[in-house]
């Protein structure tokens, strides 16, 4: 007789906090969000972090945290070291942070010049995707060619992956989100 079991969980947990430093305090508040990504990469089910720096020194800083699970993201933030590190951005920043959980790539469509905004919908996140991943895909590979032309093609992929994907989260899509910026986030 069949058990029953839980289903298996293959959504990510990724959580985007956005805060406003103090006036003065943004290297202390940079020396802090690199200890809670540190100290969040010791736990099970990590995947990664990225911190999206202000356009102005009034603006916001905004840290994402990405989980396999949110089951995982979810024992990182019930844990003492991310309350201790809660209370330490507590002390660092004005206001209360600004809080949202996010699903599949909503992360590479947040602008910190539109705070609050709610993501854009998934039909129009996936065209700016289509946008920007297709230049990419086309042209790295030939582009790396030189390096790696004489690498099994599963090492030469895994190559082009690993400069695609930062080039993709860092440069290109949020500039692509800008471009795009009217249209994902309409005036109402």
């Amino acid at each position: 007789m069949p058990q029953n079991k839980q289903p298996i969980n293959l959504a990510p947990g990724v959580i985007a906090i956005a805060r406003r430093v103090k006036p003065g305090l943004e290297a202390a508040f940079e020396e802090a969000t690199r200890g809670v990504t540190l100290a969040a990469s010791t736990f099970p089910g990590y995947l990664g972090s990225d911190v999206l720096y202000p356009a102005t020194k009034q603006g916001e800083w905004q840290i994402i945290l990405r989980f396999d699970t949110p089951e995982h993201l979810q024992e990182w933030e019930e844990s003492p070291i991310c309350q201790g590190w809660i209370a330490r951005a507590d002390a660092l920043t004005i206001d209360k942070p600004r809080i949202t959980r996010i699903n599949s790539l909503e992360a590479w469509f947040a602008l910190p010049e539109i705070p609050n905004a709610a993501p854009p919908p998934k039909w129009k996140t996936a065209i700016v995707s289509a946008v920007g991943i297709y230049p990419v895909i086309s042209l790295m590979p030939n582009l790396l060619r030189a390096i790696t032309g004489g690498l099994p093609f599963w090492l030469a992929n895994l190559v082009n992956i690993s400069i695609m994907m930062p080039l993709m989260t860092w440069v290109i899509m949020p500039q692509v989100t800008r471009l795009f910026k009217g249209w994902l986030y309409p005036s109402k």
